[in-house]
């Protein structure tokens, strides 16, 4: 059976709110019932209220900088957690400035605050083998800011009928051939190829918050299922990108296209692309990068480690 991650867009924009675009946030949840967002902007809650998303229901919260576009939406989130007597711990993850100021903060549920320096990895859950973890790494903005990689590690599932055309039954002996990938039963030598239902999977999406091009998104982004990428401005305005520590929407793509990821989501669009203009930033990236997606608020990809 495989498993599934749901990705949805709660706010696509940049710096100022639109009726049609809210300030930065992504939701994910997987087929073990864990519930990240990444990043909490103006009008998160809105949003999650149109998406059914309950704000009792998250687990994680990863916070790529401290840019009130990113982060005002968070005390409002975590009020109405305390006020609805949330009592489950909540995980936090964000650079110091933001971790700073929540480590000041009373409220009526524990809060456990991971801060963020240079590149690390936490595991968020582990069953039955499988893994899912989040990685952070620094990028390219005016201030401390970092990106984020989930990655889902499934490990293969024994298919029944296997193991009975070679006389066996589920053992003990399984733990060790999911270890080893060979193990002898009796007299037979077993490998795991022999009774695995595919081969499991790896199913990675990286989110890059606000960066102008940066190396450390290229090497974190390879393999990537989904690069969700900071598109903030057409190529005309590349100049202004780059002051700004943004992106074009154009060289987002060549960064999905060096790292070779799948998919790319342009985000973080600026207020001054509405309508039609807005069309301008898929076309340049699709000139350089055609599996290009533009982002817009209350979208949702499914993704699942069986590939079809």
């Amino acid at each position: 059976m495989p498993h599934r991650i749901e990705l949805i867009a709660l706010g696509t924009g940049a710096t100022l709110p639109t009726p049609e675009r809210f300030m930065p946030s992504f939701f994910l949840r997987d087929s073990f019932g864990l519930k990240i967002l990444l990043d909490a902007g103006e009008g998160v809650q809105v949003r999650m209220s149109q998406a059914e998303i309950s704000p009792l229901s998250i687990d994680v919260i990863a916070i790529t900088h401290d840019h009130g576009d990113h982060v005002n939406g968070l005390p409002g989130l975590l009020q109405s957690m305390q006020v609805n007597r949330r009592e489950e711990r909540l995980k936090v993850i964000a650079p110091a400035a933001v971790a700073e100021a929540l480590e000041r903060v009373e409220l009526g549920f524990p809060l456990e605050i991971v801060r963020l320096s240079g590149r690390g990895e936490l595991l968020l859950r582990e069953q039955g083998g499988d893994k899912v973890s989040i990685r952070w790494f620094p990028v390219c903005h005016t201030v401390e800011a970092y990106g984020f990689s989930l990655e889902w590690s499934f490990r293969p599932r024994v298919d029944a009928e296997k193991l009975s055309s070679l006389g066996l039954r589920p053992g003990a002996w399984l733990r060790k051939l999911f270890e080893e990938g060979k193990v002898r039963v009796g007299e037979l030598e077993v490998t795991l190829e022999e009774v695995a239902e595919g081969q499991g999977g790896l199913v990675k999406v990286v989110y890059t918050g606000d960066t102008s091009p940066c190396r450390s998104v290229v090497e974190e982004g390879r393999g990537a299922r989904v690069l969700i990428h900071d598109s903030t401005f057409s190529s005309e305005l590349a100049e202004e990108a780059r002051e700004r520590g943004h992106s074009t929407s154009e060289q987002a793509a060549e960064v999905a296209k060096e790292a070779q990821a799948e998919l790319l989501l342009l985000t973080h669009v600026s207020s001054r692309y509405r309508g039609l203009e807005e069309r301008r930033l898929l076309l340049e990236a699709r000139r350089v990068f055609y599996r290009t997606v533009l982002a817009r608020d209350l979208m949702k990809l499914t993704l699942s480690n069986h590939k079809v």
